[in-house]
């Protein structure tokens, strides 16, 4: 069953069934429904806050008065074009983070199997099935949700917690996932332990260096806007 996946004392001999037999229509799935659900929670909780957004961007003082109720008419309009941008995110994000791990793991491999990248990214797919929990709990929360006090919202837009932000997205569910991505790549490319963690853990830790990044750069410049207003 699929479900043995989420046993990753189990998970290695699923993956090798995987190997020989193929289940798009299945992976598919894994990869949309998780990614469906967070979107749904994260468009919630945007919808909840589009009036603080729309006071920040009047205390900013970037857009005329005249265009002010224009933009808030096409507030709606801004929430479903990101529901789009995240739908069509999950598959860019599953597709690029398959060809990534599979340049790595023949480049960490001491064996050159004829492994071809539909088979890598037909098994990535099935290390998403922890998300589905947290897909739900996002929900859950995007229903949930309270915006808070403009302060607040201001405190957090001028100094965004990077470490609190990155461990809220990489939580529990995250490092059940990733264990079975390091499983999933042992696997597909007969890789040893260590190897295989390389293979899923460098890309990740690139991609937290370059939020942080971009993080502390828009920082600066939203402080400097705010602060010129």
């Amino acid at each position: 069953m699929m479900l043995r996946i989420l046993n990753p004392f189990k998970a290695a001999e699923e993956f090798r069934t995987l190997k020989k037999e193929r289940k798009w229509m299945l992976a598919i799935l894994m990869v949309t429904i998780p990614g469906l659900l967070t979107v749904a929670g994260n468009a919630l909780e945007q919808k909840k806050s589009q009036q603080l957004t729309m006071q920040l961007v009047e205390d900013m003082g970037t857009i005329p008065d005249a265009q002010k109720e224009a933009v808030g008419d096409i507030q709606g309009l801004i929430v479903g074009i990101g529901i789009a941008v995240g739908i069509i995110s999950i598959f860019v994000v599953w597709i690029v983070k398959s060809l990534v791990f599979h340049v790595l793991g023949r480049i960490f491999s001491t064996e050159k199997l004829p492994v071809d990248i539909s088979s890598t990214i037909h098994l990535v797919a099935f290390t998403y099935l922890p998300f589905f929990f947290k897909g739900i709990l996002d929900l859950i929360n995007g229903f949930r949700y309270q915006p808070p006090s403009y302060d607040v919202f201001l405190q957090q837009v001028r100094n965004p917690d990077v470490v609190a932000s990155f461990l809220s997205e990489h939580n529990i569910f995250w490092l059940w996932a990733f264990i079975l991505m390091v499983i999933a790549v042992r696997e597909q490319f007969s890789l040893s332990k260590s190897r295989a963690f390389l293979v899923v853990f460098i890309p990740y830790l690139i991609v937290f260096i370059v939020q942080a990044a971009l993080a502390s750069l828009g920082s600066q410049l939203g402080g400097m806007q705010l602060g010129g207003s």
